[in-house]
C-alpha cells in the first residue's frame, strides 16, 4: 500500500506540471502520452515486474495455417507465431521481435510469414497493403522483396532454408555480399528475398552515406533512384536533372529503395544503438520490420532500445517540450523540423525507462519503468517461447552436459606456474603504483594469455606478445572488432592502437580508398603483414591444409607434443565413436591457434576433420559446412566462436566439445544450440573441458559468484573488464591454487 501511495504522489506531480503547461499552450503529444501512461500504471501497478520471467510476456492462443508455397509442416507454437505476426503487421507496430530460444526455428517462422503475407496480398490485390502504408520517404521506390540482414555465416543458411521450405521456383533469392555485389544493385526489385550481412550494410553506408566533409561541401544533395521497370539508376539533383557523375552517387543500393520487409537475424548485432553498424541498419527503409534474436537481453536494459529504435516504435522518438515535433535521431544544433534548441528535446525511452531503471529497478520510478517495459512495451512488440515451455511439441532428444576436469602434467604445470608468477608480478605493479583502472585492457590480455597457457604452452611460446607489450600486439586477445562486431581473429593493430580482424580491415580499406579508422576517424594506417608468419617460411614448407600464418607452421613438427586438453579431447572423441559409429562432433575454442593445434594433432592420429574460422569467405565457410555434413568420413568440425557461435544449424552432429570456458555463459548456450535444435534425432552430449587448479576454475566460480555477463553478444571485450572489481581480480590472480 505504501508503494501505491508513492506512485500516486509521482503521478500527481506530473499532473500538476501538465496543468501548469496548459495555461501557456495546448497539451502536446508527449504530455498526452504521459497522461495515458499514468492511467495505465494506476490500473496495473500490482502486476509482476520480473523481466526475467518472460513466460507471461505474451502467449498467443490463435493459430494460422502456413501458405500454399510453404511445404514444411509447422508446429503449434510456430502457427501461433504466424497468426500473431500477421496481426502485428496490420497493427501500428508493423513488426516486432521474435525472441524464441535458440534452436526453435526462428528462420523457418520468418520465411512462413513472408510467404503468408505475399499470398494475402495476391488474394486481395485490389487493396494492396503496400500501397496503403504511410511512407517515411517519398523519394524511394517500393520493392516487393524482403531484405534479410544476418551474420556472414548465416547467409548460406538462409538461402538453403528458403529453398528447403518453399515450393521449387516460387522465390527469387539474391545473396548480396562480396566484392562483386554491386553488379546486382540495379536488379534488387526483381527478387523476393535479398540476403546480405551486417558488415556489407555498414561498409556501403560508410562508403555512400557518410562522405568526407570536404567532398560534401562541393556537392548539392542528390539521391540515386532505382527504376523498378528497367532496373537502371539515375542520379537526380534537387532540380530533377540527371547527373551521371559517379562521385555524385549519394546512396548505397540497399538504402536506395523501400523494402517490403526487413528481417534482422541475430538482431543483437545492433544492440549498441550508437555504433555505425546500427546506424547503417536504422537508415534502411521498409514497410515492415522484424528483429530475430534468441538473446533479446544480455547485459543492460538499454540494449532493448536498439530494437525499439529499429522498429521505429513511438518509445524511440525524441519529443520537443515546446511543440509536437518528433524525431528519431537527436540533433546537436537546433531541430531541423521545429528549429527549437536541441536542449528542448528529450528521448522518451531515456526519461521513462532507462534513467529510472538505472537508479533502482525494484522501487519507486524504477519499478514503474520495469512495469511499463514488461507489460506495456514488450507485450506489444515481443514474442518469446522457450524449449522447456514447448518441450512436448519440440520432442527434442535428451541433452547431457558434462564438466570434465583434468590436471596439467608436470611440464605443463611448471610452465603455467612460471607464467602465472610473471603475470601476478605485472598485476602487483599496477596495484602498487595505482594504475590498475587505467590498464584493464592489459590485465585482460594477461588473463587471456594465462588461459592460453592452460590450453597449450605453444600458444604462448609461439606468440610474439610478451607481458610488457601485450596491449600493443593483440595476439589472440578476445577483443571485439568494430567492423564485424565479433571476437577478433587474425588481429591487426592500427597506428591509433585499435584492433580489428585482418580480413575485415582490409576489405574496409579497399572499399573506401583513403579511409579513416572506423573507431576514432583518424587517418587509417596499418601493416597488413603484421601477423603473417615471421619465421623461416621461405626455407620451411607450410603444412598442407593450414594458413601460411598458422601456428602449425611455427612449431617443430618432428617433436610435436600435444597437451592435457588435446589428449582429453582425443579420448572423448574415441568414446563418441565407440558409443555411436556414425556420430559427429563440433569442437569450439575461442582461440584459432588452438584449433590449428587440435587439427594437426587429430589428423596425425587419423581423425578426419575440417575447420571453420572467421577469416574464411562465405564460400569457404559453406564448403567447410558441406564437407562436414555430407562426408561420412569427416568426424569433427573445428569451429571458432566468431565463425559459428550463432546462426548455424548443424544437427548432423550429436556432440559438442567446449575447449575453454567463456566469460559469458550465454555463449556456451549458443554453441550447444548449434546441435540441440529442431531436426536433431540423437541424444546430445556436451563436454566442457576445464583444467583443475588453474585460472579456468576460478573463471567458472567467478561467473557464479558475480553472475558476469560481459559486453557483446558472442564474447567479451576489454572495455567490459571494468565490471571486474579489485577483489575479483585478486580472486583470479591469487586464489586459483
Amino acid at each position: 500500500m505504501a508503494e501505491k501511495a508513492l506512485l500516486m504522489k509521482r503521478i500527481e506531480g506530473r499532473k500538476k506540471e501538465r496543468e501548469s503547461n496548459k495555461k501557456k499552450r495546448s497539451p502536446l503529444k508527449w504530455e498526452t502520452w504521459e497522461e495515458q501512461m499514468d492511467k495505465w500504471l494506476t490500473k496495473n501497478y500490482s502486476r509482476d515486474v520480473d523481466l526475467g520471467n518472460t513466460q507471461n510476456v505474451l502467449v498467443p492462443a490463435e493459430t494460422a495455417e502456413p501458405p500454399s508455397d510453404f511445404i514444411l509442416p509447422l508446429l503449434r507454437y510456430q502457427k501461433e507465431w504466424l497468426a500473431w505476426s500477421l496481426k502485428q503487421e496490420e497493427s501500428v507496430a508493423r513488426g516486432g521481435i521474435l525472441a524464441d530460444e535458440m534452436g526453435m526455428g526462428k528462420t523457418v517462422q520468418a520465411i512462413a510469414l513472408v510467404l503468408a503475407q505475399r499470398e494475402l496480398q495476391k488474394s486481395n490485390s485490389n487493396s494492396s497493403i503496400l500501397s496503403s502504408l504511410p511512407s517515411t520517404s517519398q523519394i524511394f521506390p517500393a520493392v516487393k522483396g524482403t531484405l534479410v540482414v544476418c551474420p556472414v555465416i548465416a547467409g548460406i543458411q538462409w538461402f538453403s532454408e528458403i529453398e528447403r521450405c518453399t515450393t521449387k521456383g516460387s522465390n527469387r533469392i539474391l545473396v548480396y555480399h562480396g566484392t562483386d555485389r554491386e553488379k546486382h544493385m540495379h536488379k534488387l526489385a526483381e527478387y523476393d528475398f535479398v540476403i546480405t550481412t551486417y558488415s556489407t550494410i555498414e561498409v556501403d553506408y560508410r562508403k555512400y552515406m557518410t562522405p568526407s566533409k570536404e567532398l560534401s561541401k562541393n556537392l548539392e544533395p542528390r539521391v540515386e533512384v532505382l527504376d523498378q521497370k528497367t532496373g537502371s539508376t539515375e542520379n537526380l539533383s534537387n532540380s530533377g536533372s540527371i547527373d551521371n557523375s559517379a562521385v555524385s552517387r549519394r546512396k548505397s543500393a540497399l538504402h536506395s529503395v523501400k523494402w517490403d520487409r526487413i528481417i534482422l537475424d541475430e538482431a543483437h548485432y545492433v544492440k549498441n544503438s550508437r555504433c555505425k553498424t546500427s546506424r547503417a541498419v536504422f537508415a534502411l527503409e521498409s514497410s515492415y520490420k522484424w528483429a530475430l534474436t534468441g538473446t533479446p537481453l544480455q547485459n543492460r536494459i538499454g540494449e532493448l532500445y536498439s530494437f525499439v529504435r529499429f522498429l521505429q516504435a513511438p518509445y524511440a522518438y525524441y519529443f520537443c517540450k515546446d511543440c509536437d515535433c518528433t524525431e528519431l535521431d537527436y540533433s546537436f544544433a537546433e531541430c531541423p523540423q521545429c528549429h527549437h534548441n536541441c536542449a528542448r528535446h528529450f528521448l522518451w525511452w531515456n526519461r521513462y525507462i532507462k534513467k529510472p531503471l538505472q537508479e533502482n529497478p525494484n522501487k519507486g520510478a524504477g519499478k514503474d519503468a520495469m512495469l511499463l517495459l514488461k507489460h506495456n512495451i514488450l507485450k506489444k512488440l515481443l514474442l518469446r517461447r522457450t524449449k522447456k515451455e514447448r518441450a512436448a511439441e519440440l520432442a527434442l532428444p535428451m541433452k547431457t552436459v558434462t564438466l570434465r576436469k583434468d590436471s596439467l602434467n608436470d611440464e605443463e604445470r611448471d610452465f603455467y606456474m612460471s607464467f602465472h608468477n610473471e603475470s601476478k608480478t605485472q598485476f602487483d605493479t599496477y596495484v602498487r603504483v595505482g594504475t590498475l583502472t587505467n590498464n584493464y585492457a592489459h590485465v585482460f590480455a594477461i588473463i587471456t594469455r594465462l588461459r592460453q597457457a592452460v590450453d597449450h604452452p605453444y600458444l604462448v611460446v609461439c606468440s610474439s606478445t610478451d607481458l610488457t607489450s601485450v596491449n600493443k600486439d593483440a595476439g589472440d586477445v578476445e577483443k571485439s572488432c568494430s567492423l564485424c562486431k565479433d571476437t577478433v581473429e587474425d588481429p591487426i593493430v592500427t597506428s591509433c592502437t585499435h584492433v580489428f580482424c585482418k580480413t575485415c580491415l582490409i576489405n574496409f580499406a579497399e572499399s573506401r580508398g583513403k579511409p579513416a579508422c572506423p573507431s576514432c576517424d583518424k587517418p587509417l594506417t596499418f601493416d597488413s603483414n603484421a601477423n603473417n608468419d615471421k619465421g623461416d617460411s621461405s626455407s620451411k614448407p607450410t603444412v598442407k591444409g593450414f594458413r601460411s600464418s598458422s601456428i602449425s607452421n611455427k612449431i617443430q613438427r618432428d617433436g610435436f607434443q600435444t597437451s592435457t586438453k588435446i589428449e582429453a579431447l582425443r579420448e572423448e572423441i574415441r568414446f563418441m565413436v565407440e558409443r555411436d559409429g556414425s556420430a559427429k562432433g563440433i569442437v569450439f575454442s575461442q582461440f584459432t591457434s588452438f584449433l590449428d593445434l587440435i587439427q594437426y594433432s587429430l589428423q596425425k592420429s587419423g581423425v578426419n576433420c575440417v575447420q571453420l574460422v572467421g577469416s574464411m569467405s562465405m564460400a569457404e565457410r559453406n564448403a567447410a559446412v558441406t564437407t562436414f555434413t555430407e562426408d561420412p568420413k569427416c568426424r569433427i568440425l573445428l569451429m571458432s566462436l566468431k565463425a559459428g557461435g550463432v546462426a548455424l544449424n548443424l544437427t548432423v552432429a550429436s556432440h559438442v566439445f567446449l575447449m575453454d570456458p567463456w566469460w559469458n555463459p550465454a555463449v556456451e548456450w549458443q554453441a550447444q544450440d548449434r546441435i540441440h535444435r529442431i531436426g536433431q534425432h540423437k541424444p546430445v552430449r556436451i563436454v566442457r573441458f576445464v583444467i583443475e587448479d588453474t585460472i579456468e576454475e576460478r573463471i567458472l566460480e567467478l561467473q557464479e559468484k558475480r553472475k558476469l555477463f560481459f559486453e557483446g553478444t558472442v564474447g567479451g571485450s576489454s572495455d567490459a573488464l571494468g565490471k571486474l572489481t579489485k577483489s575479483d581480480l585478486d580472486f583470479l590472480f591469487y586464489r586459483h591454487f
